[in-house]
């Protein structure tokens, strides 16, 4: 007989088993980094509920699959897709099993484990076979109206593509750090406006500040204008401060980005503008220079796209976009849009520029048998001015089933 103490922590208990069938096609010149492949995704999720009492306790845990479906050692090798083997193919499947560990007391959440933050100074990428996540502990708390207060510490990476957790460290650095301390504040000023701040330091490289603001003005009931600053102040600390070998290139920089969405009806044009300081590259965690896997990052920045992310020292981007949400019974879920980014004035000369242009098509079935199931097809194209191309091509099937 489960006690009264357990009802809520079973009652209250969630699972569900997701898909994610992934094609992956990439050409580039001059250099040889083309890479085609085509790989599966399966990861079950368990989440419990609370034990009754003042302070509530429960327990939550995921386990995942990627598997190798096609694509050789050439092709797969560039991809970062698949784990690679010692003479350098890609492994046939990889897994992983990570618990969490979590207490509650009124409205702050405390979880010592797995993390899965999307925060501005810390986020993840969802853009292979398994998404990355971290190792660590966080607390989040809504005890106070409209504001949610979060603080943490992490001190693994769990890769994309990896059998092993990360250590972390930044692009270039052959170092690594003992940990990622971070807190922050999102604060829904009015029902239109929210204010951020944030702020986190990767022990012996940098620290970095956030601010951001999302405003919508709502003009009639089918139209609205959104806009979203950001703004971020990465100055080096310790080891990458002091210059010493193996810390990468020392990190300073100030970055200024604005984003506009007007939406009416089913149509939406998005526009905006990024400004990277001129004293070095836009920084931000990012164990790509570490091997085994570790690669995979994502940037928050309208310009993290498909291929590149704009964020060179110096450099202006500027970018216009359209998106359509189709309503219609028949095609209710599907949308498709495009978006294109242009960065000038970077490099040594301060005359170098680059340009990318993504397409999207996604749907999702609404309701019925087969909710849940979703198609995302991508395009991107990419130039730049010392005559490097790149075009990629990526198509997956996801499917989240609940178990209960």
């Amino acid at each position: 007989m489960i006690s009264h103490a357990q009802a809520a922590f079973v009652e209250d208990s969630t699972a569900n088993i997701s898909f994610k069938n992934y094609y992956l096609d990439q050409d580039q010149e001059p250099t040889d980094k083309d890479a085609t492949v085509w790989g599966q995704g399966i990861e079950l999720r368990y989440q419990s509920g609370y034990t009754e009492g003042r302070i509530g306790f429960g327990l939550d845990a995921s386990t995942a699959i990627g598997i190798h479906l096609n694509g050789s050692k050439e092709k797969a090798k560039n991809s970062t897709m698949f784990p690679l083997d010692e003479d350098g193919s890609p492994t046939d499947y990889w897994t992983r099993i990570f618990p969490t560990v979590k207490a509650r007391y009124q409205k702050t959440e405390a979880r010592i484990g797995e993390l899965r933050p999307d925060l501005p100074i810390l986020g993840r990428s969802f853009a292979r076979l398994l998404d990355s996540a971290y190792l660590g502990g966080q607390i989040t708390s809504k005890d106070f109206s409209n504001l949610t207060l979060t603080g943490g510490y992490v001190t693994k990476a769990i890769p994309r593509a990896s059998r092993d957790n990360s250590k972390l460290s930044i692009k270039g650095a052959t170092e690594t750090s003992d940990g990622f301390l971070f807190t922050g504040a999102d604060w829904k000023a009015s029902k239109d406006l929210t204010l951020q701040y944030y702020v986190g330091q990767l022990d012996d490289f940098y620290i970095q500040q956030f601010i951001g603001a999302k405003h919508k003005l709502k003009i009639s009931d089918t139209q609205s204008f959104n806009t979203d600053l950001r703004l971020f102040d990465t100055q080096a600390s310790g080891a990458n401060k002091r210059g010493e070998e193996g810390y990468g290139s020392k990190v300073d920089n100030q970055t200024a980005s604005i984003d506009f969405k007007y939406k009416i009806k089913n149509h939406q044009f998005q526009f905006g503008t990024q400004k990277i300081g001129n004293d070095g590259d836009f920084f931000h965690m990012n164990q790509g220079s570490l091997g085994n896997g570790a690669d995979g990052t994502f940037v928050y920045l309208t310009t993290n796209r498909l291929i590149q992310n704009f964020t060179n020292a110096g450099e202006k981007s500027t970018w216009y976009g359209y998106k359509y949400d189709f309503t219609q019974p028949h095609l209710k879920g599907l949308n498709i849009s495009f978006l294109k980014v242009k960065g000038t004035d970077f490099g040594a000369c301060g005359c170098a520029n680059e340009s990318e242009i993504d397409y999207t098509l996604r749907y999702q079935v609404p309701t019925g048998t087969f909710k849940n199931l979703g198609l995302t097809a991508q395009y991107g194209k990419f130039e730049k001015s010392t005559g490097t191309k790149q075009e990629q091509t990526r198509i997956y099937l996801t499917y989240t089933l609940p178990l209960f």
